[in-house]
This record gives structure tokens, sequence and C-alpha cells, in this order.
């Protein structure tokens, strides 16, 4: 899955970065200062990460923290989560009064940040009043039953446009071809899963190969896997 990451000037977040691709969440970073305007950064993503390793009350920490209320009015589903690698008093309380969904202090444990950020995107999607999905550059409109891919818009069947959100609501997990069956098809209808394979090839005809990142990634004798690459290589 993908983050957005704020973090003050001056701030090194390489390492950062590093440690949370290896739990599979790929950072996009910007560094804010007063002087940056918000409007200028693309908060399309469902997660958020604002980093600091300075005390709350310095300038720049209390700024970019009192940010939360703003991106949150422009994205109401995004999950901000805040990383003090300060280790000097909490601002725990001050950064969920603002707003923010969960926060972590020094030392920092990569693998709870992880999962903190897959569960609330997870519970986030499946509420009543979802109208999308993202994942990584491709976008579903529920409603309107549109899809893009990095701002190409691409036209599915219905089956295909079924199977595409079965992936995007699941992505990074590996799933059989019989979940894929049960849940796209009527369980009690009578397919053979190369019903599946057949209609995941026409899938990846359209939102896989025009693009050199692949999305679908076969499971040899499994099924399928939505992610930037695939786990078993």
């Amino acid at each position: 899955m993908e983050a957005i990451l704020l973090y003050p000037p001056n701030e090194r977040v390489k390492h950062l970065e590093h440690e949370l691709r290896y739990e599979h969440i790929y950072i996009m970073s910007y560094s804010l200062d007063k002087r940056e305007d918000l409007s200028e950064i693309s908060f399309d993503a469902m997660s958020l990460l604002i980093y600091f390793s300075t005390p709350y009350h310095g300038t720049r920490t209390s700024h970019i923290l009192n940010t939360i209320p703003t991106l949150r009015a422009r994205n109401s589903n995004l999950t901000i989560v805040v990383l003090d690698a300060s280790g000097g008093e909490s601002s725990q309380n001050e950064a969920l009064a603002l707003g923010a969904d969960a926060y972590f202090s020094a030392p920092l444990s990569y693998s709870a940040i992880a999962l903190s950020l897959k569960k609330n995107d997870s519970d986030k999607l499946h509420t009543n009043d979802t109208k999308w999905l993202r994942a990584f550059d491709m976008w579903l409109d529920l409603e309107r039953r549109e899809v893009k891919r990095n701002k190409t818009s691409i036209h599915l069947r219905h089956k295909e446009f079924a199977l595409l959100e079965f992936f995007m609501l699941n992505r990074g997990k590996v799933l059989t071809r019989t979940s894929i069956l049960e849940h796209v098809w009527d369980r009690n209808a009578h397919f053979s899963s190369n019903t599946v394979d057949v209609h995941i090839n026409r899938l990846r005809r359209k939102i896989d190969n025009p693009f050199k990142e692949k999305l679908i990634h076969t499971i040899h004798c499994i099924g399928y896997t939505f992610d930037k690459k695939n786990p078993m290589q």
C-alpha cells in the first residue's frame, strides 16, 4: 500500500522509508515548513504519516501537527498516523485531539505502524459510504463505475470491474481461485477455476499490459495477488 509522509525540514527520513518498505508500505515524502502550501500536495492516498524527532512544542513540529484538521477536511477518509521519534514528553493527547487516528512514540515499531495503517485503511474501505477505492495508481469510482490507472481511463465489463474491486479490497493478500470464484460469481453457480483464469487474463490485458508496472501476479498452484510485486519472488 502507499502512504504520504509529512515531516519538518532537516529531518532524516531515509531509514524510516526503508524500514516501512520492508512492511510493504511505499512512501511519498514531503518536507513541510510554514512557507509551504498544503494545496500544492496531492492527498489522494488513503494513509498519511506525520513524522518528527524534535519535541512537539518546537515551532516546526507544532506547525506540522496543526495541519491535521486541514488534511482531514480535504479527505475525510484519510488515515492519519503520527510518529513521534523525539523521545521527549508525549504529544499523544494533542495529536489525537487534532484528529489523528493513531500515535506512535519512540522507539518506533515499524511492524506495528504498518499494521495500524492497514487496519485503518481496511476499516474505512468497508464503510457503507465508500464511493471510491484507490490502490497504488489505480482508481475505482464505485458510483460511476469508472476506472483509471495513472490518469488513463479504462473501460471494464461488469465481471472485470467486480474482479478489480475484489482485488483492490484485498490488495497484498494471496487469493485462491476458489475465494475469487465465490466472491465475484454466485457461489451456487457451477463454474470451474478456469473461469477465473480467463477473466483475470482479460482484466490483465486492460489494466496491466499497457503499463510497465504489473499489479496482478499469479501465485503458482494457489491463485493470485494484487500488489506491486509478487511475494513469492
